[in-house]
């Protein structure tokens, strides 16, 4: 991609071949409608960097088509940061109890499923009908940093669901520094090991 010739954002997230260890993918302003996964790998000395261009506002928005994901995360290596993360879904309330209700349409903003390594900074997640960052085992040595996560979740007939931070870890170590949390359907930091 260029600035005269740009990817699109699954493009650049599905780590082409032009991507090497140590660049920077820069988000230019307006919304990313839709459910992205990405698969970019840096290396410890050259992670990859995806940042919103300086002065312009990156948006992802999940378009609210299915129970999903906004922004899944594989790969490993690679910081992203300062963009926002949210969704189009605007019902929230569930006549069903648990945490899979079939009767509204529920997704994190951000699942981060095998991505040892990875650094989250200054993101901005809101307004998702589940999870804000979900932070499994498998995210070795990564990090939460600086983020603002707030208005997630959903109210089911039993009580709140949907957490700003879901994690859990076994082995390595894990950072959360400095996130700023509030006004979610359920706890601001579910944290556990297994």
């Amino acid at each position: 991609g260029s600035a005269t010739n740009p990817w699109d954002l699954q493009t650049a997230l599905n780590h082409p071949a032009a991507v090497k260890a140590g660049d920077t993918i820069w988000l230019r302003g307006g919304k990313y409608i839709g459910k992205f996964t990405s698969k970019l790998k840096g290396t410890e000395t050259a992670p990859i960097i995806v940042r919103q261009h300086p002065g312009e506002r990156a948006t992802l928005e999940d378009p609210c088509t299915t129970s999903s994901v906004a922004l899944s995360i594989t790969g490993e290596w690679t910081w992203y940061w300062g963009f926002e993360v949210t969704s189009s879904c605007t019902e929230r309330v569930s006549a069903q109890s648990g945490g899979n209700p079939t009767d509204i349409k529920r997704g994190d903003g951000i699942n981060i499923t095998t991505a040892p390594n990875t650094k989250f900074i200054n993101l901005i997640v809101h307004d998702v009908a589940g999870s804000g960052i979900s932070f499994w085992t498998p995210n070795i040595n990564s990090e939460l940093y600086g983020n603002i996560i707030y208005y997630n979740g959903w109210e089911g007939s039993d009580r709140g669901h949907g957490h700003a931070i879901y994690t859990q870890n076994n082995t390595g170590v894990k950072r959360l520094l400095d996130n700023i949390m509030f006004d979610g359907l359920s706890y601001g930091l579910h944290a556990y090991t297994e």
